[in-house]
């Protein structure tokens, strides 16, 4: 591999023909700048008008012929920036954004024309899992090796619940409790087995009603923040509601320390085996040995290739293929960047995934391998990005590792195992904010990557397009929320200080609380939204806001971009900031 540190990709020049690209790509357009806009204006009036929602002399643009953006160029010139006549900041149209679902978002700014690397995982990222198949094969498996080591064989009647769990759970080991939390470690929603506890029975369990770091630090609770955990998380709320209510079973809580057993509860106040005294305890069980359980049996059939096995039996059923995908790595390929994946899966099953999504396309590529400058397989991260691996070529015949070292280069059309960033570094110069690395773990593919070598990241989070769905479909109950707190405010217009009377609003507050949780539930009938609850952000969505660079539903949505586009973030502007100067937004999407 060429080691060349002079690369980067130029972007076109605006409305000169580019060569060499696959039918579909454009440049962009010459003429006004409001051409398009207008032309797009248009046509949707024409089909208001023809749905009988807009009367046919109704103007697009009032007064739009006073404006002086129609006369500026596409792109403008020097002479008509100096000369431009602001719009008022009431009447200016608001700024152009890509339909939802096909959108990136963007936490900070990056410009993709400084981008030389584009890197993948796989697993979920560019091998998207059909859901719930795959996410139910899982789960039946792991309950086959739970009844292998003794659990009763009443569980095998438990099935996949894809409506329960959502990602940025918390899972108490201690107490056997599924916790969605705020930003700031608040405990939002507290559910054991099925059954959703009260704020009050919450309390009894956590007095502080929160997480602390330090508990987190302890390794008392688990975090259930990635795709794979999905069916742990239902299997756990499953295994535990169905012992504490049919089993033999008895479960029982760790305690940690004397202070921790004086403040808890016991565990009958949660029901359970309690309320059905036929059920003779045949043994007992801990929370905590539960979860381990699950957890080994989770990890063997991953590790131990059952699960890929099923998965590689029925291809279509389990991962989705694309038209799409080809396009877009030949797209990147074509723009000189250089591209790279970089998975945890063994070479087996990366060279079968990959060859069904990839091979056969384009006549261009005879191989999967052909559109990517770096294979690196068995990663092995997040550890790859600290101290790593030893690196190994492998043998694509026989699926062996090589026992030579990787000294000098990686070479192309060849396959890596293991290794660390600093050797990925040291071989290719990919460095920093040179590089853009997609992936769906929020800590492996995006912390770890960030805070260590700086690199510049997409998360991929394929629940945005649920939430997204959701959020159009509720808009009225949006609308309605607004009022509601529309109304509170002015219930307090003019009170201050001298007001000694405080306002009886606890009719107001009983609708404003109604209408969260049915937006709540519009989401998920247990944890509502995985991004807020009411006006408070989640765990998880802190996560995003704070390590994810770009963030979107599906990677092949930056086909909707060129690979010149500035993705600009909007600025997060302090309370006083809203009230002394206009609502400010980028054109980032």
């Amino acid at each position: 591999m060429d080691n060349n540190n002079n690369n980067t990709a130029t972007p076109p020049n605006p409305g000169t023909p580019t060569k060499n690209l696959t039918p579909g790509l454009r440049s962009s357009n010459p003429g006004l700048l409001m051409d398009r806009r207008r032309l797009d204006e248009e046509k949707n009036s024409l089909e208001e008008i023809a749905l009988g929602h807009k009367s046919p002399n109704k103007p697009l643009f009032p007064n739009l012929h006073q404006y002086s953006l129609n006369e500026l160029s596409n792109p403008p010139t020097e002479e008509e920036l100096q000369n431009y006549k602001d719009v008022s900041a009431q009447n200016l149209p608001p700024i152009h954004k890509r339909e939802a679902l096909k959108r990136v978002f963007v936490n900070r700014d990056i410009k993709l024309d400084r981008i030389e690397f584009f890197g993948f995982d796989m697993d979920y990222t560019l091998a998207v899992y059909n859901s719930p198949e795959f996410e139910e094969l899982a789960y039946d498996m792991v309950i086959e090796r739970l009844l292998e080591i003794g659990y009763p064989k009443s569980i095998k009647k438990l099935k996949y619940d894809p409506n329960f769990p959502i990602r940025g759970l918390f899972l108490d080991k201690e107490l056997g409790n599924l916790l969605k939390i705020d930003s700031f470690g608040n405990i939002i929603i507290c559910i054991h087995g099925k059954k959703k506890l009260t704020p009050k029975q919450t309390s009894e369990f956590y007095p502080s009603m929160r997480v602390s770091s330090d508990e987190i630090v302890k390794n008392r609770f688990y975090l259930l923040n990635t795709l794979f955990t999905l069916p742990e998380a239902c299997l756990y709320s499953d295994i535990v509601n169905h012992i504490e209510t049919e089993s033999s079973l008895r479960l029982t809580e760790e305690i940690a320390d004397e202070q921790q057993q004086f403040n808890s509860p016991p565990l009958s106040s949660l029901g359970s085996n309690q309320e059905n005294p036929s059920h003779e305890i045949d043994g007992d069980l801990s929370f905590s040995n539960l979860f381990q359980d699950i957890r080994t049996a989770y990890d063997l059939v991953h590790n131990d290739g059952s699960l890929k096995k099923r998965v590689l039996a029925d291809l279509p059923k389990y991962i989705r293929k694309t038209k799409d995908m080809p396009v877009f790595f030949d797209r990147l390929r074509q723009n000189g960047n250089k591209v790279f994946l970089l998975t945890n899966s063994e070479y087996y099953y990366t060279n079968s995934v990959m060859s069904y999504m990839l091979d056969g396309f384009d006549p261009k590529y005879n191989s999967w391998k052909d559109y990517f400058d770096v294979i690196i397989v068995g990663a092995d991260k997040p550890r790859f990005f600290s101290e790593g691996t030893t690196i190994r070529e492998v043998d694509v015949e026989t699926g062996n590792l090589k026992i030579t070292n990787v000294k000098d280069r990686f070479e192309k059309g060849k396959v890596y195992h293991g290794g660390s960033l600093s050797l990925f570094q040291k071989l290719t110069g990919a460095k920093g904010s040179r590089v853009l690395y997609i992936g769906d773990h929020i800590f492996a593919d995006i912390i770890k990557s960030k805070k260590t070598h700086g690199w510049r990241n997409l998360l991929i989070v394929p629940e945005l397009d649920h939430e997204l769905k959701v959020s159009k479909e509720e808009k009225q109950t949006y609308i309605h929320l607004m009022n509601l707190e529309f109304i509170r405010a002015e219930i307090y217009r003019g009170l201050d200080s001298q007001s000694t009377q405080p306002p009886d609003i606890e009719v107001l507050l009983k609708h404003i609380k109604d209408t969260n949780e049915k937006l709540n539930l519009a989401f998920n009938k247990n944890f509502g939204s995985m991004f807020k609850h009411g006006s408070k952000s989640t765990f998880f969505s802190m996560q995003v806001q704070r390590y994810a660079d770009l963030y979107t539903s599906d990677y092949l949505n930056l086909l909707n971009y060129p690979l010149f586009y500035h993705f600009s973030a909007n600025p997060q502007p302090l309370p006083h900031e809203n009230i002394t100067h206009p609502t400010f937004e980028a054109s980032s999407s």
